[in-house]
């Protein structure tokens, strides 16, 4: 009996999830929506909310002959005395694994600075003195931002910025004060099945490039060097390759260009270079 019930639901199920995929083929066919459409829009949607969590902070380093302190809390409450000659580098993300989110969006992943700087702050006064190297010669100074900087030798910078709290917080009701979103364009080119294809390849057959690697160098360059830089170089190009397929496995919808050529582990014919590709973040979509 409990048998026969099990089965009836699994047969309910079926024929629900059928219904279901009918009705969004119809409505589909019928231009009512565009249902990879809604998906791409969701992802970016979930994209865009990580992308303002990292606008909001930006920390730096800096060395030389450096002694101070000064603190901001917008240009109307200020405070601090600080003299710096220095090499200094500031990072829009301060976690280094999210300095490819830089990279894949087209952006500098650090800025750098150098010279003689001295300053005085109290509330809304301040006074600089400096003499720049390259037009720069400390870490930036927004005026509506958050900011603490220490110096004894070493330089400390650490900065919030509040235009994009407010942006931040805006992003979770569909509004982008500060126009970086990233938004869908319908006339974009996109191929999901390809890349779910792609994504499916990668997570299963990308320990192919261990011994196919293996087996390429040792042909190309003796067998000692096969089983030494053909393995290391194979493990490597495996570990990428799954990656790959999980992150085009997730995005799928957006239908990207392949990250990684050849696109599949092993093809017929490989008419390019093995080489990997930042995903489109960049694009409009």
């Amino acid at each position: 009996m409990k048998n026969n019930r099990s089965f009836g639901n699994l047969v309910r199920s079926t024929l629900l999830v059928a219904v279901l995929l009918c009705t969004v083929a119809r409505a589909e066919e019928e231009e009512l929506f565009n249902l990879n459409d809604i998906i791409v829009k969701s992802e970016l949607y979930v994209w865009n909310r990580i992308s303002d969590v990292f606008d909001l902070f930006r920390v730096g380093i800096g060395a030389g002959g450096d002694i101070g302190v000064d603190l901001q809390v917008t240009k109307y409450l200020q405070l601090g005395g600080m003299v710096t000659k220095e090499h200094g580098v500031d990072f829009p993300h301060f976690i280094p694994p999210f300095w490819m989110v830089n990279y894949y969006e087209n952006t500098p992943i650090f800025r750098k600075h150098e010279g003689y700087n001295a300053s005085l702050a109290f509330l809304c006064w301040r006074r600089e003195w400096n003499d720049p190297v390259d037009g720069q010669t400390r870490f930036e100074r927004p005026d509506w931002d958050i900011r603490l900087e220490l110096a004894a030798l070493a330089h400390i910078y650490v900065n919030v910025s509040v235009p994009e709290i407010g942006d931040f917080l805006a992003g979770f009701a569909g509004y982008d004060p500060a126009g970086d979103d990233m938004k869908l364009d319908p006339s974009s080119r996109r191929r999901p099945a390809d890349q779910f294809g792609r994504g499916i390849s990668n997570i299963l057959f990308g320990v192919v490039e261990v011994p196919k690697n293996v087996i390429r160098v040792s042909e190309e360059e003796g067998d000692l060097v096969g089983i030494t830089k053909g393995l290391g170089l194979g493990v490597w190009r495996f570990l990428v390759r799954e990656i790959v397929g999980v992150v085009e496995f997730v995005t799928f919808p957006f239908g990207w260009e392949p990250i990684i050529e050849p696109a599949y582990p092993f093809q017929k014919v490989e008419m390019v270079e093995w080489s990997v590709h930042p995903p489109s973040f960049q694009k409009r979509y």
